[in-house]
């Protein structure tokens, strides 16, 4: 197993990296799970591809402490669904690799086969596994096309959503509906007035992914772009999927979530 410590070249934020796969997870990568993030769990539908995050924030506001680099998505034949998301740079201060520079990538592996979710931080060289509660499988999940549990619903008053229509991104087909959020104001301040935020969501069922995201707040003009890009549709290489010989790993059970009803039954056919 590696031995060293590791200093900032680049402050990105490893924390605020490890804090995004820490809510991805919630702890639970069960039977039902319909999808993990905007990738859908799905068998006999493998693919490759990386995801291009673009933000531009209203000049009043301070930029974020976060590097956006590219994703790298993976989906086996199995079904199984890993995300790979690249943080700053590192040093190395001791150990065989003294003095040379390594990027940091927090990595998740969701396998609903299993009912595990895996959490890599290649850094410290670690891996911590997650076993889901048992649980009966939902049928209405089941019966569910992956972009219908992505949009919705239009009876929130508060929300619009506008289809529109089909259109293909990246080679794929995708249907895609504007939704629309009224903000409230903050704390009551004459400054904090109203506004609405805007998005367009473009999934596709082809694949069971979300191809194309844009959100926007019309009050601070903030506009965040999240694109799949380089979609190759061929089996991953297996070894994404493994943890490497040299990892030290922990296991643990999920937490019940509050709301959760245990042992729930499916529902009638």
């Amino acid at each position: 197993m590696r031995s060293y410590s590791a200093t900032f070249i680049r402050l990105v934020g490893l924390g605020a990296l490890v804090m995004i796969c820490t809510s991805a997870a919630r702890g639970q990568c069960g039977v039902n799970s319909r999808g993990f993030g905007d990738l859908g769990i799905v068998s006999g539908n493998p693919f490759t591809a990386e995801i291009v995050i673009t933000r531009s924030d209203s000049p009043s506001l301070a930029p974020p402490p976060l590097l956006l680099l590219p994703e790298q998505v993976a989906r086996d034949g199995e079904g199984r669904v890993r995300v790979d998301r690249a943080g700053g740079k590192f040093k190395h201060d001791n150990g065989p690799e003294t003095g040379t520079e390594e990027v940091a990538h927090a990595i998740e592996i969701c396998d609903t086969g299993a009912e595990t979710l895996t959490m890599m931080d290649t850094v410290n060289a670690t891996a911590k596994i997650v076993h889901a509660r048992p649980s009966a499988l939902s049928r209405s999940l089941a019966t569910r096309t992956f972009c219908s549990t992505r949009f919705p619903s239009a009876r929130n008053p508060n929300v619009a959503v506008e289809d529109l229509g089909e259109r293909v991104i990246e080679g794929v087909a995708a249907h895609g509906k504007r939704i629309t959020s009224q903000t409230l104001t903050i704390g009551g301040n004459a400054d904090g007035a109203a506004g609405a935020t805007l998005a367009e969501v473009w999934c596709s069922d082809e694949i069971a992914a979300v191809v194309l995201r844009t959100t926007e707040n019309t009050r601070t003009g903030a506009k965040t772009t999240t694109a799949m890009q380089k979609i190759e549709r061929s089996e991953p290489d297996p070894a994404l999927f493994q943890i490497p010989a040299d990892y030290a790993v922990t296991e643990s059970v999920a937490p019940a979530r509050e709301n959760q009803i245990p042992n729930a039954q499916p529902g009638p056919r």
